[in-house]
């Protein structure tokens, strides 16, 4: 067993008021500040410092609370710059709420993103562990280009706490919420993503001081030991001070023994993790918040390659509202698999599914079978592949369930997005 870590009672804590720490910190802030504008040389200002730019006092503060010396505080704030300076273009999309294309095919192997909140405003950043895909995201991208995607989603997370903060004057930071369901030795231990992941640390604490309030691990396995005490040395101290690990099983809606539970809002957490939110597709990068398979395990033809084990069933899920197509795919490599589809509704928590594919076998001769649907109620449409049948011999299949219309939609607003990001250059 892992014991927890790091009491709850902090996420409990009211949040600190900016106006005092600044009048605490004045004579700190402005010494910063000053140093930055001043500084010549090898130490001229990268950026634009001080009031009326994003570099001001309530960003100079952050870096006093994280560095008791002032001169470690004035050296991490101009390498903050440097970096900043050095990826304007990137931090500049992101200050503009648009998408960095270039991390779009990184993207896909990640089920993370910013989802809910705390119960003082902080926002939460969901990370699926279980289901991401680190090594095929290593296989396909170089470990700067994938630390340089984490520190763009760290910038979200700053842009988000930052407006919160200047507009309510309470210093807020980010809860990040890993869940831990599904993960295993082989996929949870990638050397390679392990080294970017204590890096990203580092520079995290560099670039973003005062900007992680807690990490708090859930749905922990019990290979967690391992694959712990493997990263624990890459992750810097400040960091490993803020890992609170939480007992408890959301997927059997066992959060009662998670002290962390009460500190958050649940209706904004999504269900995976405990909370009653279930977004269309799925709450987190458009992943069904049931699916419990890795994501981006694809073929050429956007396939999903897996095993069903002899006497075993795999589930595939789709959320949908009324009247959405979802199209479907289904290969078997050899013999067959049976399968069928229900809708779960929404709101009906007891009810009998709705059959909307009755059981049919599909065999290996019968190439790839395709069909589009259209789904009779709000839900979450369930794809059963069975082999149950089956005493001896496991199933290679290749499949997808997508729901065209909630895709369409998405491209839709993207391109909108996108239209109106142009108008404005």
């Amino acid at each position: 067993p892992v014991a927890a870590m790091g009491p709850a009672k902090d996420l409990a804590k009211p949040l600190l008021d900016v106006d005092e720490l600044l009048a605490a910190n004045a004579a700190r802030v402005e010494k910063i500040l000053t140093s930055l504008k001043n500084g010549t040389g090898d130490d001229a200002p990268s950026l634009p410092v001080g009031e009326g730019t994003p570099y001001d006092d309530i960003w100079a503060l952050r870096f006093c609370l994280s560095h008791d010396e002032d001169d470690e505080a004035l050296a991490t704030a101009r390498k903050t710059l440097s970096w900043r300076k050095e990826h304007a273009e990137v931090l500049e999309k992101v200050g503009k709420r648009e998408r960095v294309k270039k991390f779009a095919s990184i993207e896909r192997f990640v089920a993370a993103d910013y989802h809910g909140e705390d119960k003082r405003g902080n926002p939460v950043y969901c990370i699926r562990a279980g289901i991401s895909n680190p090594s095929a995201m290593m296989d396909a991208h170089t470990k700067d280009e994938v630390l340089m995607f984490m520190m763009y989603r760290k910038e979200i997370g700053f842009l988000i706490a930052d407006e919160r903060t200047r507009r309510t004057r309470k210093l807020h930071k980010l809860v990040t919420v890993n869940d831990l369901n599904h993960v295993s030795l082989m996929a949870g231990t990638d050397k390679r993503f392990q080294k970017v992941l204590g890096e990203s640390s580092k520079m995290s604490e560099t670039l973003y001081p005062q900007l992680l309030d807690r990490a708090v691990l859930i749905n922990v396995p019990y290979i967690f030991s391992v694959i712990w005490s493997m990263v624990r040395g890459l992750i810097s101290a400040k960091t490993k001070a803020k890992v609170a690990i939480c007992p408890g099983d959301t997927l059997k809606g066992d959060v009662s023994k998670c002290p962390f539970a009460k500190h958050v809002k649940m209706e904004t957490i999504p269900t995976f993790m405990g909370g009653t939110c279930r977004c269309s597709p799925g709450c987190i990068c458009g992943v069904p918040n049931d699916q419990k398979t890795m994501v981006a395990k694809t073929d050429g033809d956007g396939l999903i390659a897996a095993n069903v084990a002899a006497r075993d069933k795999l589930l595939a899920y789709v959320e949908v509202s009324r009247g959405d197509k979802v199209a479907w795919h289904l290969q078997v490599e050899e013999q067959g698999v049976e399968m069928d589809v229900v809708l779960r509704e929404r709101g009906i928590n007891n009810g009998t599914p709705m059959t909307v594919v009755k059981r049919f076998k599909h065999k290996s001769g019968a190439g790839v079978k395709s069909e589009v649907l259209e789904a009779p109620g709000d839900g979450t449409l369930v794809f059963t592949f069975n082999n149950e049948y089956s005493y001896f011999n496991s199933k290679n299949i290749k499949y997808k369930c997508e729901n065209i219309t909630a895709v369409a939609k998405e491209n839709a607003t993207e391109a909108s997005a996108a239209a109106a990001a142009e108008e404005e250059s």
